[in-house]
């Protein structure tokens, strides 16, 4: 990975960005509108004209850092430094909380601490309570109060749940038992000595008059911001001693946080947003595809959301493959990896899946036929290098492969009677953070049942098989 990766000429569009000089800036992009890029190209010139500033890159994962870190290295190595934000809160939490050792509590824990204090409420009938359903509901709730600062009863009944959405219906009453399971929750979690990732914003913000000054930025910058909490972004705001620079899309919101640009503490009126809508990654093809099933998102009427426009140049349609079997998909897409290495051995091909167990499965199909590969999974892997990789939708964010071919796309929603809105509402938005990863070739492929999804993309933005 070499610096010629964001060192092409920019859009008038990126440019204002660029060049822009505020002291607040929050950039609105679509997929492949070049975010990453601009802040990139961003940092590069605000350390050639201070060679001594100090810079904080916050990306989304860390798949995403670990591409960032390559170009930030041939940056400038002394002034940009990339972080997710867990792996820079971790120091700064130790500090602020004397801690010595930070014991972080999984999921499997997070659950134990939630069942406790569900024995131990008072609330004996209340349906949060007597039925487990609501279980994921409430560890869910429990992360959204933290990533608000939500400190007390009285507050969590004000608080606006818009955005936080979902169709489990919660009444003023419902938030007296909700709080308390949250407050037992915490006392259980306590008494074990752990910590969940979601207390660490928390806990540093409370503590910000603490902290170091080896924690700060000149300036700041965040990508894909849409899924960080707002305690995770106005501390990150409060790091900033000079600026603070914000790239977000909501169409590409995966996790459920909700708040708005003034409850972070930035202002964003006038020049200080900037708006990218065209796609510079996919063809118009691809972006057709991807817009087809983004229509079904309630995200499309949020004043937040950007409207793409379609790409210039052209490629070849989408293909759905529907096949008879899984051996029968996997077989498909393996001898659609041979044609394409042949063909253009140069290329990256991104082989993604919705879960890790479908990618890894797969893995063992391509070890069959000695085709070369490799994950891309937090540090793992480099997504740029051309051959085949293999990934899950939530880590081929902000990634972009020549190939893309999504694997597995059946109907599990049936099989696990899930009807939540919202949560439709996630998993389409990873499907369509999927889709837009191709830049110039996209397959999708199922058996049996296909998705819910695949019903909603028009048929005339992609060539139908039966295989």
């Amino acid at each position: 990975m070499t610096i010629e990766a964001i060192a092409h000429d920019l859009t008038e569009k990126q440019r204002e960005v660029v060049d822009y000089e505020g002291e607040e800036l929050l950039i609105k992009g679509i997929a492949g509108s070049g975010k990453t890029t601009v802040l990139l190209n961003k940092a590069r010139k605000m350390i050639k004209k201070d060679p001594a500033i100090k810079i904080g890159l916050f990306t989304y994962n860390k798949t995403l850092s670990t591409y960032a870190k390559y170009i930030a290295e041939q940056i400038g190595p002394d002034n940009l430094h990339v972080y997710n934000f867990h792996s820079w809160a971790f120091q700064p939490l130790r500090q602020v909380g004397n801690i010595k050792w930070v014991k972080v509590a999984n999921t499997k824990d997070r659950k134990r601490y939630l069942q406790q204090s569900i024995k131990e409420s008072s609330s004996k009938q209340h349906r949060f309570i007597k039925d487990d359903k609501f279980q994921d509901f409430l560890l869910e709730e429990i992360s959204w109060i933290k990533g608000k600062a939500i400190l007390t009863s009285s507050d969590y009944k004000d608080a606006s749940r818009s955005g936080r959405g979902g169709d489990v219906r919660v009444t003023k009453k419902d938030r007296d038992v909700i709080f308390s399971i949250y407050v037992g929750y915490e006392a259980n979690k306590k008494k074990d000595g752990r910590l969940d990732y979601d207390d660490y914003g928390l806990m540093i913000y409370q503590n910000k008059g603490k902290l170091s000054d080896q924690y700060k930025f000149d300036c700041v910058m965040v990508d894909e911001a849409q899924d960080l909490q707002q305690i995770q972004l106005k501390l990150l705001r409060y790091i900033a001693k000079d600026r603070f620079v914000v790239a977000a899309d909501k169409g590409q919101k995966i996790y459920k946080t909700s708040f708005s640009w003034k409850e972070i503490g930035i202002n964003i009126l006038g020049g200080r947003t900037k708006v990218l809508q065209n796609s510079f990654r996919s063809t118009k093809q691809i972006i057709q595809m991807a817009n087809s099933l983004q229509q079904h998102d309630s995200i499309i009427d949020d004043e937040e959301y950007v409207q793409p426009v379609l790409p210039e140049y052209s490629g070849p349609m989408p293909d759905v493959f529907e096949c008879s079997s899984k051996k029968e998909q996997d077989a498909a897409v393996i001898e659609t990896i041979k044609k394409l290495r042949r063909e253009e051995p140069e290329k990256t091909i991104g082989i993604l899946s919705k879960e890790w167990k479908s990618t890894k499965r797969f893995y063992y199909s391509l070890q069959a036929e000695g085709i070369p590969h490799e994950f891309i999974e937090k540090e793992k892997g480099n997504a740029h290098t051309p051959g085949v990789k293999l990934t899950s939708f939530h880590s081929a964010k902000g990634l972009e492969f020549d190939y893309v071919i999504i694997i597995d796309l059946i109907d599990e929603i049936a099989d696990k009677d899930i009807q939540d809105d919202e949560y439709l509402e996630v998993e389409r938005r990873l499907l369509y953070v999927s889709i837009t990863r191709a830049k110039t070739y996209l397959q999708l492929y199922y058996y049996g049942k296909p998705s819910v999804f695949i019903g909603e993309i028009e048929e005339q933005f992609y060539n139908k098989h039966i295989i």
